[in-house]
């Protein structure tokens, strides 16, 4: 079934760059100060391990990512994804998404390459559209950027605590909550909050015990009963993106 042009584009471009401009929507208590209290050994743990994870994301250049969407979250039409991303030698994406186009869940291909961004959302498992400069809908590599991607949100993350381990995808994880500003996750979509707007988003992250301490997982709680989840595998990938026929 194809669905008007005019309308998937703006979907689409609305879906790719607001997952991770969920920030905005939050409905989190604005101070972002923590008690009074001397950090505890554990929280000091805490604390040490989401620094190296910080670290070990900033070496990241690809990797594989699936994105999952619980709950209501306003303005956000995406439900999941699963991709390949890099920002070396150059941006580039490759996947799918399941997205909400009116009343019906549509199950599209993207590609990302040489900074257009190609989907086949307007006629699923059809033709490609080339949508044009893919940077101005939302840069992929965002996520893996040093300053603004998830090693940002990591070396920002507020009040660390332990909460046990868990195993994910098979890999053994120490499971980490914490906070965000607002404003942290607003860059990885490329967005700044002013000072005004920015209030806190509870945040957990998942990383590999193994001693790489790669981020395995992160979620985002954007608004109450509901979830944003990236986990993240294939750490160095080396991704191709080939332009599709449009």
């Amino acid at each position: 079934m194809k669905f008007p042009h005019r309308a998937v584009v703006a979907v689409a471009a609305a879906a790719l760059a607001a997952v991770f401009a969920i920030s905005g929507c939050s409905s989190s208590n604005k101070s972002t100060g923590g008690g009074g209290s001397s950090p505890s050994a554990g929280t000091s743990d805490a604390a040490n391990l989401v620094k190296q994870a910080a670290d070990a994301m900033r070496q990241v250049t690809g990797m594989h990512l699936v994105i999952a969407v619980q709950g209501d979250v306003p303005n956000l039409s995406l439900t999941k994804l699963d991709g390949d991303v890099a920002s070396q030698p150059q941006s580039a994406a490759t996947g799918s998404a399941t997205l909400n186009v009116g009343q019906k869940a549509v199950d599209a291909k993207f590609v990302f390459v040489d900074g257009h961004l190609y989907s086949d959302v307007a006629d699923p498992g059809g033709k490609y559209t080339d949508y044009g400069d893919g940077v101005s809908i939302y840069d992929v590599a965002t996520l893996l950027d040093p300053q603004r991607g998830l090693a940002n949100i990591l070396a920002n993350l507020k009040n660390p605590k332990e909460v046990g381990t868990e195993q994910v995808n098979g890999i053994a994880t120490t499971k980490i909550t914490g906070t965000s500003t607002s404003s942290d996750v607003a860059r990885l979509a490329g967005r700044r909050l002013g000072p005004e707007n920015v209030t806190t988003t509870p945040t957990t992250v998942w990383i590999a015990s193994d001693g790489s301490h790669h981020l395995v997982k992160l979620q985002i709680v954007p608004v109450e009963n509901s979830t944003v989840t990236l986990t993240m595998s294939d750490w160095g990938k080396q991704v191709t993106a080939n332009k599709p026929p449009v």
